[in-house]
């Protein structure tokens, strides 16, 4: 690695986008605290600043860290994409802000997963696939935010769901056991 590391020069590294998932919480009321943890919109927010306030570019970081990983076997370039894909993922109220992006990630996603094989995101120790967790929230917010929401994204989730099912027989079936505990304080 040394010998990696003294070779490459600082500008032929590749520096993807920061996620600022810490965040001061202090002074937090229990539903600020509970939407911050549930709801990644500023997280997205900051990396579209990051990418110079372009939904696009957003999703061109996220193709170029697939891209490097796939090609290049570079596994902080797969570190890169599952942040990505799970923040996304896990913003709610950009669901609402931002249908258009929404769009275009499913389609991004949609082509990605077809280049890998049906058993590629099962973590060989846990078996547990970080992307079947992820994206049954994803679905699920389509799903609870349905009335409100862009029908032509609500439409294009639901085929991508269906067809995710289908091609990787991956459950999306939400379970009762995993809603989140409420606590009033």
């Amino acid at each position: 690695k040394q010998w990696y590391q003294r070779r490459v020069r600082g500008s032929m590294m590749l520096r993807f986008a920061k996620v600022d998932k810490k965040k001061d919480t202090a002074g937090f009321t229990a539903a600020q605290l509970t939407s911050f943890y549930m709801d990644s919109t500023p997280s997205i927010n900051s990396l579209i600043a990051q990418c110079g306030g372009s939904e696009d570019e957003l999703l061109g970081e996220l193709q170029i860290s697939f891209v490097v990983f796939l090609l290049g076997h570079v596994y902080s370039a797969f570190d890169q994409w599952k942040v990505l894909v799970d923040t996304i993922c896990k913003g709610r109220v950009s669901l609402h802000e931002r249908p258009a992006f929404y769009k275009h990630f499913i389609r991004t996603l949609h082509y990605h997963l077809r280049e890998t094989p049906s058993d590629f995101f099962v973590d060989i120790v846990s078996r547990n696939n970080f992307l079947t967790t992820t994206l049954k929230l994803f679905f699920e917010a389509l799903r609870e935010e349905e009335e409100e929401l862009d029908k032509e994204l609500v439409a294009r989730g639901g085929k991508f769901k269906l067809h995710l099912e289908k091609y990787f027989s991956w459950d999306f079936s939400v379970d009762e056991e995993d809603d989140p505990v409420i606590v009033d304080m």
